[in-house]
């Protein structure tokens, strides 16, 4: 039992090891370029041990996006315990937040090939992942927007989940706009989704509401 544990152990650390190589590469000299040869000899194993554990290098890409959620959580469970007062404020503000983990933790051009990868692979696993990733950012949302209703800030009749499909469509639109960029900002991406996000929420604010 004890060296199973270890052999567990030792593989866990290798595997963090491939995906912390494969991150700093694809942000030093991005994602096309870099070989899984490049990635095992940063991480300080043959190829074979990398083709092992992940297969394909977008499988490694898919497991650094899981990874980043993980990072991600505590960041944003904080951000929802303090809400700020106005729900446009908050969802302007969560979704710099979004924005600012996603871009801290991956590349544009690694976050450009994972969501092609899942238009490319429609029934594979990248494909799989990024509806993981749409649907826990879209529980997020829930959590928020319900937050608000307790609150009386959204009215009463407005369906939240519904309500957080829209607003997770249109930012993951805006910020594949973004990645798509190379130099488009979160200040564009609010500038542009703004507008749109406040004609969604029209109507769904209590007449006391009073973002700017």
């Amino acid at each position: 039992m004890a060296e199973l544990t270890l052999r567990k152990k030792g593989k866990q650390r290798r595997i963090e090891q491939v995906l912390d190589a494969a991150q700093a590469l694809f942000h030093e000299q991005g994602y096309n370029a870099t070989k899984i040869e490049d990635i095992a000899k940063r991480a300080s194993v043959v190829p074979g041990t990398v083709y092992n554990y992940f297969s394909t290098k977008p499988n490694i890409l898919m497991q650094l996006a899981l990874r980043h959620v993980e990072a991600a959580l505590p960041e944003r469970r904080r951000f929802m315990a303090r809400l700020p007062s106005a729900p446009i404020d908050g969802i302007f503000a969560f979704e710099c937040l979004l924005a600012e983990q996603a871009l801290r933790h991956l590349s544009r051009e690694s976050w450009r090939a994972l969501m092609a990868a899942q238009y490319l692979e429609p029934e594979g696993p990248v494909h799989r992942t990024g509806l993981r990733l749409n649907l826990l950012i879209k529980r997020q949302y829930v959590t928020i927007l319900a937050t608000y209703q307790q609150r009386g800030r959204i009215q009463a009749w407005v369906h939240v989940a519904e309500l957080a499909d829209l607003i997770v469509g249109i930012t993951t639109w805006n910020f594949s706009r973004r990645i798509a960029s190379s130099t488009m900002s979160q200040a564009d991406v609010l500038r542009i989704g703004g507008p749109q996000l406040r004609l969604i929420m029209e109507g769904l604010l209590t007449p006391h509401e009073d973002s700017a």
